[in-house]
C-alpha cells in the first residue's frame, strides 16, 4: 500500500509540473516534460520505490506528461500542436535514466546477471568476487559456489598459526568430520570441547567445531563478519 501511495502521489506531482509548464508555451511545454520525467525518477530514487514490473518506473513519467497534456488539450489550453512532444522529452529522460542504470548497475561476478538497487548479494570471504544471493551464494557453507566447487581455503597453512589457535597437533583420534587419521591428516582440537578435527575440515566449517559450534578466535578479517552471526 505504501508503494501504491507513494506512487500515486509522484504521479500527481508530475502530472502538476507538466499542466503548469504547458500553460507557458512550446518551450516551457517541452522543458517541463524532461522535467517531468526527472522528478519522477528521483523521487523513487529519494523513497527507494521498487516496481513490480521495473518498466513502471520509465513509463509512469511519460504517462504523467501525456495525462496533463491531453487534459490541457481537453481544456482548450493547448496553443500549439507542437506541445504534445512534451511526452517525447519525458521519454528521452527516461531512456537516458535506463541507459545509465543499465551501464552503472553491479553484476554478479560469476553468472554476470545485473544487480538491482534491492538484489541481495555478498562478498565472498574467501575470493573477494561480489555474488547474487539467488544462484550464486552458498549460505549454508557462506562462500560463493565457484570456492565451494573448488575446495579454496581460507584459513592460513602456517602451522605457527594452528599452534598459536588449537595447539598442537595430535597423534590420537580421528577428526570428528571426515573421520581422517592423524597419519593422514594434521589433526587439532577443539578450544572448547576438545574433539579433533583436521585442518580441512576447519576450513571447510569455516574455523568453527562442528560438534559444539566454538569458533576460532582470531579468523582471517574477511570472514568474521559472517560468523559473527552464527
Amino acid at each position: 500500500m505504501r508503494r501504491v501511495l507513494i506512487a500515486v502521489a509522484c504521479f500527481s506531482v508530475c502530472f502538476f509540473v507538466q499542466f503548469v509548464s504547458i500553460l507557458g508555451g512550446l518551450a516551457w511545454a517541452i522543458a517541463g516534460g524532461a522535467l517531468t520525467s526527472a522528478i519522477f525518477l528521483l523521487l523513487t530514487v529519494f523513497f527507494e520505490l521498487d516496481f513490480p514490473l521495473p518498466w513502471l518506473q520509465y513509463i509512469l513519467p511519460i504517462a504523467a506528461s501525456l495525462a496533463a497534456t491531453l487534459v490541457a488539450f481537453i481544456g482548450g489550453v493547448i496553443t500549439d500542436s507542437l506541445q504534445w512532444w512534451a511526452a517525447a522529452a519525458a521519454g528521452a529522460v527516461s531512456c537516458s535514466w535506463l541507459v545509465y542504470q543499465t551501464q552503472s548497475r553491479r553484476r554478479c561476478a560469476l553468472c554476470d546477471r545485473r544487480l538491482g538497487s534491492s538484489a541481495l548479494a555478498f562478498e565472498c570471504p574467501r575470493c573477494a568476487l561480489e555474488v547474487c544471493a539467488d544462484a550464486c551464494w552458498d549460505s549454508s557453507h557462506l562462500r560463493c559456489r565457484l570456492c565451494e566447487q573448488n575446495h579454496v581455503s581460507i584459513l592460513p597453512a602456517e602451522p605457527r598459526w594452528w599452534d598459536r589457535q588449537l595447539g598442537a597437533r595430535v597423534n590420537q583420534g580421528r577428526c570428528q568430520m571426515c573421520m581422517a587419521t592423524p597419519d593422514k591428516a594434521d589433526l587439532r582440537c577443539c578450544g572448547h570441547c576438545g574433539r579433533p578435527q583436521c585442518r580441512d575440515c576447519w576450513d571447510q566449517a569455516n574455523g568453527q567445531c562442528s560438534r559444539c559450534h566454538w569458533t576460532i578466535p582470531d579468523l582471517p578479517e574477511n570472514l568474521r563478519p559472517y560468523m559473527l552471526t552464527q
